[in-house]
């Protein structure tokens, strides 16, 4: 199931991918590696889905540049074409809610869960964003 990849590429890929774009503009995106260290907030290592949703709400609020609590198809330039924004809201606009946009980036976090223990590993993330690159 390669939902939100397809959704959202997955958003700068698995939106974890929520790498990409997100970061500022004059530093480099963090590598997969770095995304995944600072988004395990307990060290675990292993990516619960409060740690998941915490980078996913970040995000969500750093692409909404007019701080209207809906992300545009402009402001998901060059992470998803407008057919996808379509494609992931409920009712067709052509733009995303922080609910339509938590709920597509969660059906990548549960096709990335290969072991369904409800966490994803350093590995799982790294296997879901190779296997699904565009």
């Amino acid at each position: 199931m390669r939902t939100v990849y397809r959704y959202l590429g997955a958003l700068s890929a698995l939106g974890v991918l929520l790498i990409g774009d997100a970061t500022a503009q004059t530093a480099p995106p963090p590598t997969l590696k770095e995304w995944f260290q600072e988004h395990d907030k307990n060290h675990d290592g292993r990516i619960d889905r409060e740690e998941f949703y915490q980078g996913i709400i970040e995000i969500f609020y750093f692409r909404d540049k007019d701080k209207n609590g809906y992300l545009t198809i402009e402001e998901l330039q060059g992470v998803v074409t407008p057919e996808v924004v379509k494609a992931a809201s409920r009712k067709g606009e052509n733009g995303l809610t922080l609910d339509e946009y938590v709920n597509a980036l969660f059906k990548d976090f549960a096709a990335a869960d290969t072991d369904g223990d409800g966490t994803l590993s350093f590995e799982e993330i790294d296997t879901y964003v190779r296997t699904n690159r565009r």
